[in-house]
């Protein structure tokens, strides 16, 4: 019987034994194939930085004050990075960091340095367009930004002064980003690679080494937020460089409908199935829309393979399509859904008049505050934009506002120029109350909610 005990508890020590033995390759292959997932992963990145490097490039500006405004003749000095479009010697940045700069100097990877030129910028987008005279260059490789997806894992890498290249790794956020108050783009491209200020137009890179956005700067309530990243898509910035580079101006695709939103209650009254797209209420002869046979009622729910958030959406949608381009759309009318093409006409005459209509409409005529204007109306040191004429009886005038007066915020995010204050209206829904923030030549501030005219 002693016996029999002793080779059972032989056979379970040894049961044991091994069981143990078993573990400890289990864990050792567990912790091995982590070790060399991580390897790869790594290698991949060192892989990429050395392909991509060359052509990211830093961009150092020189401003100097103006003899009408306080420390006349200070140097401010300012630098951020961009990367190479072509081999012809062209350059892609954000406009923030070349925004009023006197002189450009690019300092290439090699260390050679380069005056440059600024060919255009594009306030929609925030691209920026640099020229130098240099050939052969080493171009960037672009990728493809409308098929990126959530998760995805990119690279940032910039040319600060002083630190030679950095690099900060992170993911895709969020797609079509909108409402950030940084231009009238809407569809930004968010990650949680930390980007250094003075790397602002620096590439966003993925894991194929290519170039799919620009880097570019965050609105000023998340600044100083490292989780917060915007980059414009390459798609976007492309458009933008190309229009520059040929045409010497940025070219906007014009459709010819006014939308609304998709309320919930239109929504159950069109027999929706959400409230996703844009209500189209009104056609323009000739446009566009009307070539396709779009109609009064109609709700755009794809463009051109892309589902239509809001009308806001499709307005960035169509902007960023390219002249004389066919594309497809999806309406829903009657409860069905009805697939319509047309060739997208150039937006010229029809956006202008479309800006002054709405100026009309709010009673009022804005201009951009000049340094003349700062200096005679007592404005020195400010932002905004002046209210140069009121409408007896509109709504400009019935909410206060008089002429003289500056406009610093619109639903308490900042306009400094005609064309922010533009897009900051654009972005308010038909008939909802708009909230401005003013400064008066008697240094006085003060908020005014400006009531918008009804349809009738």
């Amino acid at each position: 019987m002693q016996l029999k005990s002793t080779s059972i508890w032989s056979l379970l020590r040894c049961g044991l034994f091994y069981a143990a033995i078993i573990n400890i390759f289990l864990i050792t292959c567990s912790y091995s194939s982590e070790s060399l997932a991580n390897k790869a992963l790594s290698d991949t990145f060192i892989s990429i930085v050395k392909d991509a490097k060359a052509p990211v490039v830093n961009i150092h500006t020189t401003r100097v004050l103006k003899k009408n405004t306080p420390n006349r003749g200070f140097r401010i000095k300012g630098q951020g990075s961009g990367v190479i479009y072509n081999k012809k010697g062209y350059i892609v940045t954000n406009k923030h960091v070349v925004k009023n700069a006197g002189e450009i100097v690019i300092r290439l990877y090699d260390g050679s340095e380069y005056k440059a030129e600024v060919v255009g910028t594009d306030e929609r987008s925030g691209t920026a367009v640099l020229k130098i005279d240099a050939e052969d260059l080493t171009p960037a490789r672009f990728g493809n930004s409308d098929s990126l997806e959530l998760g995805e894992i990119v690279l940032a890498i910039g040319s600060p002064l002083g630190l030679g290249q950095t690099v900060t790794s992170g993911i895709i956020s969020a797609k079509g980003t909108s409402n950030v108050q940084v231009t009238g783009l809407e569809d930004f491209v968010l990650t949680d690679a930390t980007i250094n200020p003075d790397s602002y137009g620096s590439p966003l890179v993925n894991l194929n080494g290519e170039v799919v956005g620009i880097s570019t700067i965050p609105p000023k309530q998340t600044a100083g937020n490292s989780g917060v990243s915007l980059a414009i898509p390459i798609n976007v910035v492309r458009k933008a460089t190309e229009d520059l580079i040929k045409y010497g101006r940025i070219t906007r695709g014009w459709l010819g409908v006014t939308t609304q939103p998709v309320t919930t209650e239109l929504q159950e009254v069109l027999g929706l199935k959400n409230d996703l797209g844009a209500l189209v209420s009104g056609v323009e002869p000739n446009s566009s829309a009307a070539n396709a046979g779009i109609n009064s009622g109609d709700v755009i729910i794809k463009y051109n393979g892309k589902k239509v958030k809001n009308l806001l959406h499709l307005r960035s949608l169509v902007k960023g399509t390219e002249i004389n381009k066919e594309v497809e759309m999806v309406v829903v009318r009657d409860g069905k859904e009805l697939t319509l093409n047309t060739t997208i006409q150039e937006s010229t005459k029809a956006e202008t008049e479309s800006k002054k209509d709405l100026f009309k409409n709010l009673g009022m005529v804005v201009q951009n505050l000049t340094g003349k204007l700062a200096i005679k109306l007592g404005y020195e040191g400010e932002e905004g934009v002046i209210i140069t004429n009121i409408q007896k009886g509109g709504p400009a005038s019935k909410a206060g506002l008089n002429k003289g007066d500056l406009i610093i915020e619109v639903q308490h995010k900042p306009v400094t120029s005609v064309d922010e204050f533009h897009q900051a209206i654009l972005k308010i829904q038909q008939e909802e109350d708009i909230l401005m923030f003013i400064k008066r030549q008697n240094k006085t501030s003060k908020f005014i909610v400006l009531k918008q005219k009804k349809d009738v």
